[in-house]
């Protein structure tokens, strides 16, 4: 925020295009297009990445006006959204990750859902981007506040967890779809030898036809010579 004072960061074009970035994004989770599996990984890799580098790049400032930040994601909205997307996930939901137990250095292996990861996402987004958009200095600003603090703390994490299974889940698919791409050329391609071969054999038993009736006609022609000459010994 260099040369920048707070109220023209709160309304700067560059933090209007974080808050509209974060708001499509929670829709597109909301509405859930009715995509295939590569391409909606495809999406959440575009959508996770853009988010995490502009996070990244706003100003750590305090929330100085509300003692308890609005929350607006309902119940329901909430497990709506979670539903929706665990249904959409199927087999691949669950994947294995990291806890640090609140102990830097201490690992432990944890049983995870992508789509309570990215409901969890979700939830912390739309929290912010309507309470900025109540339009109030003083929300915009523990909007702000609330959304990179809680990305240090919490939610950063959970998207990088999302991004990596993604990463992981994305390539598989498409490995497996390459593979089966291959598969059916190389049957279309033995189809076409087998075509080929039976190409091959009609014409070869077609030139033995051609050969035989030459033969038989070649075969008449000398027993129409031998009566001619057998009719001219008579006549002498």
């Amino acid at each position: 925020m260099k040369n920048m004072n707070k109220v023209d960061f709160l309304i700067s074009p560059e933090t209007k295009e974080f808050v509209n970035l974060c708001r499509r994004y929670f829709e597109y989770l909301e509405r859930l297009p009715d995509r295939n599996i590569s391409d909606f990984w495809l999406v959440q890799v575009r959508y996770l990445t853009e988010i995490y580098t502009n996070v990244m790049r706003q100003p750590q400032i305090e929330a100085r006006y509300s003692s308890e930040i609005e929350k607006f994601v309902t119940e329901r909205e909430y497990n709506n959204t979670f539903t929706n997307l665990f249904m959409y996930m199927g087999t691949l939901d669950k994947f294995s990750d990291f806890s640090d137990l609140g102990h830097p250095g201490i690992m432990k292996v944890i049983d995870s859902s992508i789509s309570e990861t990215l409901t969890d996402i979700y939830q912390e987004l739309k929290d912010f981007v309507l309470l900025y958009e109540t339009g109030t200095l003083e929300n915009m600003n523990d909007a702000m506040a609330e959304c990179v603090a809680s990305f240090g703390r919490y939610w950063g994490v959970k998207l990088l967890s999302a991004a990596r299974i993604i990463h992981i889940n994305l390539f598989q698919h498409r490995y497996a779809e390459a593979k089966k791409a291959s598969r059916k050329y190389d049957d279309n391609e033995n189809d076409d030898y087998d075509d080929e071969d039976d190409d091959d054999l009609e014409n070869r038993e077609d030139l033995d036809d051609d050969a035989e009736d030459e033969n038989a006609i070649d075969e008449n022609a000398d027993i129409e010579i031998e009566e001619y000459d057998d009719d001219d010994d008579e006549m002498d």
